[in-house]
């Protein structure tokens, strides 16, 4: 009888290993097969203040898109910055999906002024009118005092406001089946 009981005590100590053994390798993995090779990669950015990746285990299972955060200063052009961002995500990614998310200085002013924009925005995509809807940024950005300057590349269309030292970054995507930043 003694016997049976030690069985149960191996069978849950090398329950408890493999779990360890399985926990840290995800980890280990997570840290330098993903982590690493994408901060080295953002070292060399400039634009970019800091950057966090979300752990693997965070995510479902059924997703296999990584969150990275990443918090801008100053940007002088946002549509170079993302397509370096993301061209240098795809070199060092390996296939990987990336779901980017700015994190930048935002005040609630320069959200209002975002959404006050936001449909001339929708429009533009809608139409192809980029013109009109640049004109019409611009005139609403005189009147709030808020300085923008607005990039149509052929994917998505870049934002940027500031107001005094802060910032608000925006990237929409053109297409509605593509994934923008939050």
């Amino acid at each position: 009888m003694p016997n049976k009981n030690y069985n149960w005590v191996i069978g849950c100590v090398t329950l408890m290993l493999t779990l360890a053994v399985l926990f840290g390798g995800q980890f280990l993995w997570n840290k330098y097969a993903v982590a690493n090779p994408v901060n080295r990669m953002f070292q060399n950015i400039d634009g970019v203040e800091s950057v966090s990746i979300s752990r693997l285990n965070e995510q479902s299972k059924n997703n296999e898109t990584v969150k990275i955060y990443i918090k801008l200063n100053h940007v002088d052009n946002l549509q170079n910055l993302y397509e370096e961002i993301t061209d240098g995500l795809n070199q060092v990614g390996g296939g990987k999906k990336y779901d980017i998310v700015i994190r930048d200085t935002r005040t609630p002013e320069l959200e209002q002024f975002y959404y006050s924009i936001h449909y001339d925005i929708q429009e533009a995509i809608f139409t192809g009118n980029f013109a009109t809807m640049a004109e019409r940024i611009q005139a609403k950005a005189g009147s709030a005092q808020v300085k923008t300057q607005i990039y149509v590349g052929n994917k998505n269309i870049y934002v940027q406001m500031t107001k005094g030292a802060d910032g608000m970054y925006v990237v929409v995507p053109r297409d509605s089946g593509n994934r923008g930043v939050k």
